[in-house]
């Protein structure tokens, strides 16, 4: 190379080289325990970012000098598993065998489904009988919609029922509500000792085995409107001093806070999850955590991703004030084959897309 190259070249390597440094931190921010360092836990937010850097970087050298390719070519082999969590492709996975059975998660923001709504012009009553599961497991379901008078005919193809209040006042809180095809056998409050959230545990018999289902909405960012104008605000004009001095340390506090709860409740149902009898485990439900973050980490120590086994592209499940990330899973024990993990993104009615897979028990 010539030395006016090499003066060129330098700075830029330097640069990549700190990229390549600050990705491998975000990758594996998911082990450091986010109940005692819930700041370097948020690392994972800026993965999608970095991670397109990297990327960014071998087309430069691509261009510029190919050798120093290998700088991001090495980053990425080393956070391969974690680029896979964020962005899977199973393409050979997309056929369900005839004897699984379908799995929808959704949090349906409750405000789109009130006892004066439910009714068959509801886009959202509409989804949910058109969607062909066998389970729905919803996350911030009113209890009325469903209880009142004239919806008792609603959903007829799901016979079994469950509606679980979470930790707050029946007049304040959200339910988790199961919506089945199989008998449920018993209900469960797992908890969490959360103020707005909450996590249910259901027996469910399916072909003579008892499938164990978590159906979970952990702690709440509690982003205000403000909070999240802060976050677009800081992708389109990041330099901006009155974003940072104002509405950065109170967004990065609420994040902070947020995540150190959800590490207790992920420590707290992966603790009830070691100690089932039956194999056949799920655990689904809005974590609002990323695929990069202690919450799946905690899980994934027992469970399989469903959507990392069978699903495509990055999934992004929460769909308002471009916080593009999956925040809404499901992970499933050893014993399960996952098919067809899918954010559908059909319906918008919430400001989550449900999440669907097909789930085979292995042979």
């Amino acid at each position: 190379m010539k030395w006016y190259l090499k003066i060129l070249f330098i700075p830029i390597l330097l640069v990549n080289l700190l990229v390549a440094v600050l990705l491998m931190c975000c990758a594996y921010s998911p082990v450091l325990p986010a109940e005692h360092m819930p700041l370097l836990s948020l690392a994972g937010l800026a993965f999608p970012f970095v991670l397109a850097a990297n990327v960014v970087f071998l087309f430069v050298w691509l261009l510029l000098y190919k050798p120093f390719m290998l700088v991001s070519i090495v980053t990425l082999v080393i956070c391969f598993s974690q680029i896979r969590a964020f962005v899977p492709i199973n393409i050979a996975r997309q056929k369900p065998p005839v004897k699984s059975f379908k799995l929808v998660s959704y949090n349906i923001l409750s405000s789109n489904l009130k006892a004066s709504t439910a009714n068959r012009e509801n886009p959202l009553i509409n989804y949910l009988e058109e969607c062909g599961a066998d389970v729905i497991c919803l996350q911030e379901f009113p209890f009325a919609s469903l209880k009142s008078k004239g919806a008792e005919d609603l959903l007829a193809e799901y016979p079994y029922r469950s509606y679980q209040l979470s930790d707050l006042s029946e007049l304040k809180s959200h339910f988790l509500c199961c919506l089945s095809k199989y008998p449920i056998l018993s209900v469960e409050k797992v908890d969490l000792n959360s103020t707005g959230n909450g996590c249910a545990r259901y027996q469910i018999l399916h072909d003579a085995d008892t499938i164990v289902i978590y159906n979970c909405h952990l702690q709440s960012n509690n982003l205000n409107a403000e909070n999240k104008t802060t976050y677009e605000q800081l992708l389109s004009e990041p330099n901006k001093d009155k974003i940072k001095a104002e509405g950065t340390r109170e967004l990065v506090k609420k994040l902070r806070e947020a995540a150190s709860k959800r590490a207790v409740q992920a420590n707290a149902v992966l603790a009830e999850v070691r100690k089932e009898s039956s194999p056949y485990v799920v655990v689904c439900g809005d974590f609002n955590d990323s695929p990069i973050s202690y919450t799946r980490e905690v899980f994934s120590e027992e469970l399989s991703d469903a959507f990392v086994r069978s699903g495509n592209g990055p999934g992004f499940s929460y769909n308002r004030n471009k916080l593009f990330y999956r925040i809404d899973h499901i992970m499933h024990s050893k014993a399960f084959e996952s098919y067809d993990c899918t954010v559908d993104r059909s319906i918008r009615t919430s400001d989550h897309y449900p999440i669907s897979c097909y789930l085979e028990k292995a042979k």
